[in-house]
């Protein structure tokens, strides 16, 4: 069943559908159309059998349920709710005089559901006014039957006299119940279209202020990358003249803590542009095992000083030209070994590619980073690729950074049109793997093994 309204709402191109209010009007409409089908299906059927032969009834019948399925389709290119509410109105309306003027039978208490129904569904379809309006058509129509049954004559289906003695009654009754469904109806649709409204300005508040502040990040980013690379390089001149012990030892702190908060702002940078979805992808020739060598000799020189055992693996079958973008390649492979080297204190960090080409000259490639850290306890994989998110509060004051790592290594492997998983056991370590694609230059090369010394 739920099959059937997924492909009816894909026919209807309800994906076009830019808010939440819209789709429950797109989904009233149908809905009430369906209904009505559905009930006349069930009528048709107790015609046949009460009569025992197709009737001009059924004909009617049958052209009307027409009519409401060609109103339904017409979600497909029109979304002016206003005149669907009409529609419905005119056919519950119309069907009720036609059905009780029919033989002058006046107040018929079996069809006032339908003046119910109608209330409602102009409710949900457009609002509180449409339903005021529609329940003073239907207190219009009520008191017109009853006038009807008052002045023409009657036919003998049933006892006159007693049921003259009761229109009255049932005009009232019928008035009172429109009445108090047309409060109770339109006070709950206009506080759900009130509702609906503003959810939807405050998304649209939230989606703002979200710009800005990416465009605002992206701006920062830039502006911190001038001043940081300056003071950098000028640590690096510095290196390069005669210091004493504890001056070397200074520029070795600046230059650490230049090059950590450099990462920090390259990161916050490349997820502002994510985020905006300003980053273009290069489709160039690049060696693999150079791009792979350059990204892990920063990370193998961190894993020595933590005496750490670092290992690159890649894989004989592997490719070592392909056609892509190598800067972003980077990118992932440094966002992983970073926080896998960060978060091991013992043990080691190795990273490995495996994969190879098909004949068509497809290169998918597994690059897997696994350490021997602390893991990730299972209520926390969830969320270990969410924006500044690290698994608990202790982890980031202990080892810094701002949780964006992860974020932008899936981020870009999504961009690739690849993937990024995690495999972690608490107290063990994990193995978080990006799974990409490339196209190929040349066939792989021999095996490569680099180990930190």
């Amino acid at each position: 069943m739920l099959g059937f309204f997924v492909a009816l709402e894909s026919s209807l191109r309800f994906e076009e559908l830019k808010t939440k209010s819209q789709l429950m009007r797109a989904r009233a409409v149908y809905m009430m159309g369906l209904a009505f089908i559905l009930s006349q299906f069930i009528n048709l059927l107790s015609m046949s059998y009460a009569y025992g032969a197709y009737t001009f009834d059924h004909v009617v019948s049958a052209i009307i349920c027409l009519f409401v399925v060609f109103t339904i389709f017409g979600l497909r290119f029109s979304r002016n709710f206003q005149l669907y509410a009409v529609i419905y109105s005119v056919l519950i309306i119309g069907g009720t005089l036609s059905s009780a003027l029919n033989q002058n039978i006046g107040i018929n208490s079996a069809l006032l559901p339908f003046f119910i129904l109608g209330v409602v569904v102009n409710g949900f379809i457009c609002g509180w006014r449409a339903t005021v309006a529609f329940g003073t058509a239907a207190i219009v129509v009520i008191w017109g039957l009853w006038w009807v049954s008052s002045n023409y004559s009657y036919t003998p289906i049933f006892d006159v006299e007693h049921f003259a003695s009761r229109n009255f009654q049932r005009a009232t009754q019928a008035t009172l119940a429109t009445v108090l469904l047309t409060m109770v109806t339109s006070f709950f649709s206009k506080n759900m279209h009130d509702a609906f409204g503003e959810l939807e300005a405050g998304l649209k508040a939230a989606q703002s202020s979200d710009r800005a502040k990416t465009n605002f990040l992206a701006t920062m980013s830039h502006e911190l990358c001038t001043p940081m690379n300056g003071i950098i390089g000028m640590n690096e001149i510095l290196e390069e003249t005669d210091l004493d012990a504890d001056q070397r030892e200074l520029t070795a702190i600046i230059k650490e803590s230049g090059r950590d908060l450099q990462t920090i702002i390259g990161n916050v940078l490349l997820f502002s542009q994510l985020d905006a979805g300003r980053i273009s992808l290069d489709d160039a020739a690049f060696d693999l095992r150079d791009t792979v060598k350059k990204a892990s000799k920063l990370h193998a020189d961190r894993a020595e000083k933590k005496g750490l055992a670092f290992n690159v693996r890649i894989a004989p079958s592997v490719p070592g030209r392909l056609l892509g973008d190598s800067t972003r390649t980077t990118q992932i492979i440094d966002a992983l070994l970073d926080n896998a080297v960060k978060f091991t204190d013992k043990g080691a960090v190795e990273l490995s590619i495996l994969g190879g080409a098909d004949a068509q000259g497809q290169a998918a490639l597994l690059m897997a980073v696994t350490d021997t850290g602390t893991g990730i306890e299972p209520e926390d994989r969830a969320r270990i690729f969410d924006r500044f998110t690290q698994k608990d509060g202790s982890i980031k004051r202990r080892h810094g950074g701002t949780g964006l790592g992860l974020t932008v290594a899936r981020g870009l492997a999504d961009l690739m049109g690849g993937s990024l998983s995690v495999k972690s056991e608490p107290g063990v370590g994990s193995q978080f793997t990006a799974r990409l694609l490339y196209a190929t230059e040349a066939q792989g090369e021999p095996f490569m093994q680099m180990a930190a010394e």
